[in-house]
């Protein structure tokens, strides 16, 4: 082995006071110890083997045991200054500055792990005041002891340029936590006003970025709770797998990659499911390597992120803030590699460079809110349209009621029974039942399809019903009538409808079929007659051609008006509709039933043949029994 005398490495580095000195890691030689015998007196001895840094940077990511480094400052000017050796990266736990001044040694401590009050300066800045008179030359020795990889960027600073460059730190620190403070409250804001998931995890994720840049930064050294900083060593690591853990979950449900890309939201909630996994390795494992796996894994995150947004931007193009999210990603990948290149040492540790990661995420904040803004703008216009339509389906609802009939229960003293099940919360089907002295009308109506336009269209066809009031034992004509005055309003609808007239003291009926299914007859035999007439349904483009036929009443017997709905309805198993066979066969069996059981039973059957409440289409019937109760 060839032991080198540390002489040989010796580099001075010769400062005057009107200048700043940067980037002097290549001025350092360092040596690596035990904790045993790494006390000042032992690296003093003169078979320390120290060995000269090669780095711009002081870089030394695995040393576990402390590093002590040694520079030697000459001083050429005319006057006593005080410089300042300033080590730029905040992470580290203590420095320890060793030097001798007029025969005495002096210690100085700072760095994270140290309290204010034991720090030669107030400050989030490990720097050490050094004064040196004129021609002097001094020898300083520092030593770092650290749970984290150690980086630093090493600068020597006059007194005029340290106050600038402090200040201008303290405004950079000002301007950062107050905009992400800011941005903070209106993420809560966010989150509590909308209730969204996205905006509670982005409120989450923005917390653990602000936190971890108060690590980068060293604004986390103004933090003090007791007198050890020890926690700060495991809160620094658990915050980068939270904040990976809430970037992802504010990923899946910002750009709702659940719709969009399902196999990509399963791979990314296995990452979140590792991560929150990986919180639990800091009680087994070595708190450097728990410390390094976070930094190395933090990059996933971020690029599984920034690939998603990818694949948003080429589906939705036209969406601005899925292109800001890309930007918000990309700038903080930027910033991450800056960092990166400049702790490596392959980028000059210029201010930009020094504070890329804090500036990358204060860009990717800026952009995120951008996106969040967008988006609970498209939210709020969302709600105010859903407002405007919850208020229209109120209007139309009225309507809907006011079309169907009142609750009655007899018609001039025929027993009456009546059923509508709607297929959304507005319906166009309705039933018109209108009652003379001896006579009455009953009306039947399905407007095609459903929803406000047809629920718009069977409230002017009540209206126009009033031609029939006039003329009740003229059907034919009155659907006529009715069909013209809805010609303008129809708007590419149609509608079919059955008009019946029963004359009680004449014993006939009259009917008119415009379009729809026949009346079903049902004796107390079971015998089932389907009574019907020609005519086209209603509709704008061709006459209805009605024909009116006249039919003697029966004495009893059961007269049954339906929809569609009815022997439409489909199984939501197998897709078998519920058919006219299975409808006749049912009304059969309900021969000496009342018309409101026959009516019930018939909904009961079709709901349960279709496995659910809700139908394609509108489902009524009308039931009217020709034995009149005296």
């Amino acid at each position: 082995m060839i032991f080198i005398n540390q002489s040989v490495w010796s580099f001075p580095l010769s400062i005057e006071e009107s200048k700043n000195y940067r980037d002097i890691g290549k001025y350092f030689e360092y040596v690596i110890v035990p904790e045993k015998d790494s006390s000042l007196d032992r690296i003093l001895r003169e078979d320390t083997i120290w060995r000269p840094n090669p780095n711009a940077t002081i870089s030394f990511p695995r040393a576990k045991d402390p590093l002590w480094l040694k520079i030697t400052l000459i001083h050429y000017g005319n006057l006593p200054h005080t410089f300042f050796l300033h080590f730029s990266s905040p992470v580290v736990d203590v420095f320890e500055l060793h030097t001798q001044v007029k025969g005495n040694w002096i210690t100085q401590w700072s760095g994270e792990q140290v309290l204010q009050r034991n720090k030669p300066i107030y400050s989030h800045i490990p720097a050490f005041p050094i004064t040196l008179s004129p021609d002097e030359t001094r020898t300083i020795y520092v030593k770092i002891h650290s749970a984290n990889p150690i980086f630093n960027f090493v600068s020597v600073y006059n007194s005029r340029s340290f106050i600038a460059f402090s200040k201008k730190q303290d405004i950079f620190f000002a301007a950062y936590f107050g905009a992400g403070f800011m941005m903070f409250l209106f993420s809560l804001f966010l989150a509590h006003t909308l209730r969204y998931r996205k905006f509670f995890f982005y409120f989450f994720y923005l917390a653990t970025v602000l936190l971890i840049n108060s690590f980068s930064t060293g604004f986390m050294q103004y933090i003090e709770i007791g007198n050890s900083h020890t926690w700060k060593n495991y809160l620094f690591p658990v915050t980068i797998y939270l904040t990976s853990v809430f970037g992802l979950l504010f990923t899946t449900e910002f750009l709702e990659t659940e719709k969009q890309f399902p196999k990509t939201t399963k791979l990314t909630k296995g990452f979140i499911v590792l991560f929150i996994s990986l919180i639990f390795s800091i009680f087994f494992l070595e708190l450097r390597n728990f410390i390094q796996l976070g930094v190395i894994l933090v990059i996933i995150p971020i690029l599984l992120a920034l690939s998603i947004s990818l694949m948003a931007v080429f589906k939705n193009k036209k969406k601005l803030e899925v292109i800001l999210f890309l930007f918000a990603f990309g700038s903080i990948l930027i910033g991450g590699a800056l960092n990166t290149l400049t702790v490596q040492g392959w980028i000059r540790p210029v201010h930009l460079s020094s504070y890329s990661l804090p500036l990358g995420s204060a860009i990717e904040v800026f952009f995120l809110s951008m996106a969040l803004v967008l988006k609970a703008s498209d939210y709020r216009k969302a709600t105010e349209d859903k407002q405007e339509l919850d208020l229209q389906l109120k209007i139309a609802q009225k309507l809907q009621n006011g079309l169907l009939p009142k609750k009655l229960s007899n018609a001039n003293g025929h027993a009456l029974g009546f059923r509508y099940s709607p297929a959304s919360d507005i319906g166009g089907d309705f039933v018109q039942i209108i009652t003379k002295k001896n006579e009455i009308g009953l009306f039947l109506c399905d407007v095609s399809g459903h929803g406000i336009p047809a629920a718009m269209i069977a409230s002017m066809t009540k209206v126009s019903l009033q031609i029939w009031d006039d003329s009740l034992n003229r059907p034919a004509y009155a659907a006529e009538r009715i069909r013209l005055s809805l010609l303008s309003s129809l708007s590419g609808h149609f509608l079919s409808a059955f008009f019946v007239y029963l004359d009680q003291k004449n014993k006939i009926m009259k009917i008119a079929n415009a379009g729809h299914h026949p009346m079903i007859y049902l004796d107390r035999n079971g015998n089932l007659e389907h009574i019907t007439s020609n005519g086209r349904a209603v509709n704008e483009y061709i006459d209805s051609a009605l024909v009116e036929k006249t039919l003697p009443l029966p004495e009893t017997g059961t007269l049954i008006l339906f929809t569609d709905g009815v022997i439409e309805a489909r199984n939501a198993t197998d897709g078998e509709l519920f058919g006219e066979d299975r409808f006749y066969a049912l009304l059969q069996t309900l021969k000496d039933s009342g018309p409101q059981y026959i009516c019930d039973q018939v909904i009961t059957e079709v709901e349960k043949f279709q496995k659910s409440k809700r139908s394609d289409d509108d489902i009524t019937i009308l039931a009217i029994s020709l034995e009149r109760n005296t």
